[in-house]
């Protein structure tokens, strides 16, 4: 594995164990889905890795007070 596909790797590790310690169950599955992103592209290639959902999207736009809704 090269450093690059290392460091995608380990920061799917580290989303792993962020989404353990989640408060509430919509930052776990932000995690969950950026640590799959990063799975991607550790295994992938960035060209087949799909970027974040709009579940993701969503949560940040909560969390910075820039949501719409």
């Amino acid at each position: 594995m090269d450093e690059e596909h290392s460091y995608y790797y380990h920061r799917a590790e580290q989303e792993l164990e962020l989404a353990q310690r989640a408060a509430g169950p919509e930052a776990t599955k932000v995690h969950y889905v950026l640590a799959g992103y990063y799975l991607n592209l550790a295994f992938g290639s960035s060209a087949t890795a799909p970027a974040p959902d709009d579940a993701v999207r969503g949560f940040v736009a909560r969390a910075s007070g820039t949501d719409d809704r």
